[in-house]
Formats: C-alpha cells, structure tokens, sequence
C-alpha cells in the first residue's frame, strides 16, 4: 500500500510495487493470458493491425476507416472508461484491434482480461447449471461481469434464444451502467440486435461506436487456385527451422531442442501419420509446427495450418443466418484437408460442443490415419481421455515432450 493521507483516492488500496513494473512480470502475464483466453492471440497488436493492407483495392473510405478504428483502440487503451464497438463483415479486422486493445492493457497495466466470443460465453454458462460443474452459475456470472475489461467477440451470431437475450442483456446492462471497460464486435447492424442492447450502444456518452467499411481481408489474400479452408500459414511466414533457436544454458534443454528440430524436418520431408509436440508456452511448439508446415507448402503440398480456437470459430461461423455455407459441408472440408496442422490444442475450458466436434474431427484422422500434427500445452492428465489414448498410440503418434524452459528464460532474450 502507498503511504498517502486518508483523504487520497489510493489511500488503503494495494498497488504494485514501483520495482517490479508489470513489463517484467512474465510469469503473471502468461498466467493472465490463459485465464482471459488471449494465448492464441499473441501476435494481434497495434503494430501488426495494418490499415492499408493493398495498395489500389481498398477505397479511402474504407482505409479511413481502419485509421479511425485503430486510433480509437489506442486512445481506449490510455483511457478505457466505457464501451467501444466495432461493427463490420467478417475479417475486417474488428478481432484483431478487441483482441490488441485486450493485449495491451494485460501487458503495459496487468488488467484481467476476458476475452471470449458470444457463443462461447452463452455455452460456458449453460455448463455452470450442471451439478457436476467445478463453478455455481452466480459465481462465474459476477466474475465475468465485474472482470475489468471485457472483450465480448461476433456478438449476433449466438443462438437468440429467450434465455440467451436476457442473460447478455443482464450482463452487458450491468456493465453498461457502471460504465465499466468493454470491447463488443459485431457483424450484425445495431438495429438488428436486441433492442435493449443497441439502444445502449447508441449511447455516445458512454459507447463509442465505430464502423469499420473495409472488406474481408482473408478474401483478399487469398489466391483462388489456394485451399479454400482459411489456413493461417500466411501469418507465420517468418517461423522457419533456419530461424528456430536452441540455444540454452542449460545442456540437456539444447539436446532436447536440437532433438525436436531433426523429428520436425524428418516429417516434414516424409508426413505419415501423426506428430503430436507438447510443451510450455514459449517452449518452440507454434514455431516447429510452422516450419513443418511452411516446408510442406514449398513442397506444393495442401496443409492447413491453424490454431484449434480459430478452427472452431471457423466452423462457429456457419450458425450465423447470413452464412452461405452449410455446417457440414465446411465440417467435411476441414476434416478431410491431405495434411492438418492444429495448434494450441486446449479443451480443459471449451464447451461440451468445442469438445465434440474436436474430438470427432481427430477421430476421423485418426482412423483414417491422415498426416497430422498437434501441439498443446496441456498434461495427458488434462486432456480428453478420448483423444488422449489416439495420442499415445504408437502406431499411429509420435509424442515428443519439449521439456524446455520458455524462450525468454532460457535465453533472457524478447520473443522476436
């Protein structure tokens, strides 16, 4: 606590200590990551959110307002009182700029983040019901609608149940007339949500509402004759096994990295069956599975390549009524890609349904025996006991365990 007088606003609160500023606390911004569901966004910042991505394709209106919506996030970030809202279509960005503004605040102010997507949300409460769930419904309800920033993802395209309008309502409704921090996208016109809603977010004392004009990007940068199922190799283009570093203090660390290097290219020179690499965050498990992927693709091989979160927004994004493509129909194209490459496999906290379809996805592979690589930090102890005993089948798998430091503490190098 500071020593100031009764009457200063910090006075009996708990503040950090002035020595161990939060840039440094590693330890506690990974743990933040994991419980606010930021792991898989690392690499979405202000930095990396481009407002001009092709030169002559892209209308000024449209890179107007990607300039609007970027220096909105930042100023949100010095000043994050109230909400700010994104509207626009699919892969315009509005992810990216919620997720950055979520990343900055955690890493520059060590704020507990949520950031979860509208179904995601619904179903994490439907489970609380259970009797045999971990957390009463009351609990997780106040947590997350008291969490210091909440960052609430494709708000629209829920199941608009009776029961699903009047718990966002109570959430959103909670937060709005407290004014407390907030980040909503949304593809769906304001006028279309719950009216109780989008007359809040009409509100510009307290909402700040931005339009985002530009079109799908993902479109864009997609070659026509490229697989159709949205991989997300292109983002990890710089991940290669030139680029991968072993270096340790600590011998037996180097072995095991120099060893996971020679399993990762020997597969990716011959993919057959599965390749599953565990590891800690920051252990190298995203930047092998890249470079198998990149070299794979260089060979003119089809892979897919993404994140499990990504995947199953993905296949989410068939709910929604505006879709045009069938859920099964995408299901079978994803399922049946020649080579998959899924990272960050993490079911300790997904919903019955993620859980499901996960499963039946790499059940099909691994009856099939379809080349297929999967990293995770999760223990066999924390995994599905289903896909579990597919992981560990020898005839099928080859497990291997980076038991490594992560990169910063092996190295005291910044991620580059």
């Amino acid at each position: 606590m500071l020593d100031v007088p009764v009457t200063d606003p910090r006075y009996g609160k708990l503040h950090r200590c002035p020595n161990y500023p939060v840039e440094i606390d590693i330890d506690r911004q990974e743990r933040l990551r994991r419980i606010g569901n930021l792991d898989a966004y690392k690499d979405k910042t202000f930095e990396s959110f481009i407002t001009n991505p092709f030169d002559g394709q892209y209308t000024q209106d449209a890179v107007t307002s990607l300039q609007l919506a970027l220096q909105r996030a930042e100023d949100f970030v010095r000043r994050p009182h109230g909400w700010i809202v994104y509207e626009g279509t699919y892969g315009c960005g509005k992810t990216h700029l919620a997720v950055a503004i979520g990343n900055a605040r955690l890493e520059q102010f060590g704020d507990q983040v949520l950031f979860i997507t509208a179904p995601d949300l619904l179903d994490y409460l439907r489970t609380t019901y259970s009797p045999t769930a971990d957390v009463s419904y009351d609990e997780s309800f106040e947590r997350i609608r008291n969490i210091q920033l909440l960052i609430l993802d494709d708000l629209g395209v829920e199941n608009p149940s009776g029961w699903a309008k009047e718990k966002l309502f109570q959430l959103l409704n909670y937060r709005y007339a407290k004014a407390l921090p907030t980040v909503i996208t949304t593809n769906t016109p304001l006028d279309e949500l719950d009216p109780r809603i989008s007359s809040r977010m009409m509100q510009g004392d307290v909402v700040k509402h931005i339009k985002i004009l530009a079109p799908d990007y993902r479109a864009l940068t997609r070659p026509d004759d490229e697989d159709k199922s949205f991989s997300k190799l292109h983002f990890y283009n710089h991940m290669r096994f030139g680029t991968f570093n072993t270096e340790s203090m600590i011998s037996d660390e180097e072995s095991n990295l120099n060893r996971a290097v020679e399993i990762a290219y020997a597969y990716s020179t011959a993919p057959k069956g599965w390749l599953y690499i565990m590891g800690g965050f920051g252990t190298g498990k995203t930047h092998l599975a890249a470079s198998i992927a990149n070299e794979l693709h260089e060979q003119g091989k089809q892979v897919l390549f993404t994140t499990v979160p990504d995947l199953l927004d993905y296949l989410r994004l068939t709910f929604d009524p505006k879709s045009n493509v069938r859920f099964d129909k995408r299901y079978q194209e994803i399922v049946n890609v020649p080579i998959m490459i899924l990272d960050d496999l993490r079911l300790a906290s997904a919903t019955a349904w993620a859980q499901e379809k996960l499963f039946q996805m790499i059940d099909h592979r691994y009856l099939a025996k379809m080349p297929t690589v999967i990293t995770s930090s999760e223990t066999m102890d924390d995994t599905d006991p289903r896909l579990a005993t597919r992981l560990m089948d020898r005839r099928i798998c080859y497990p291997f365990a980076l038991r490594v430091r992560s990169y910063v503490k092996r190295t005291g190098k910044n991620f580059q």
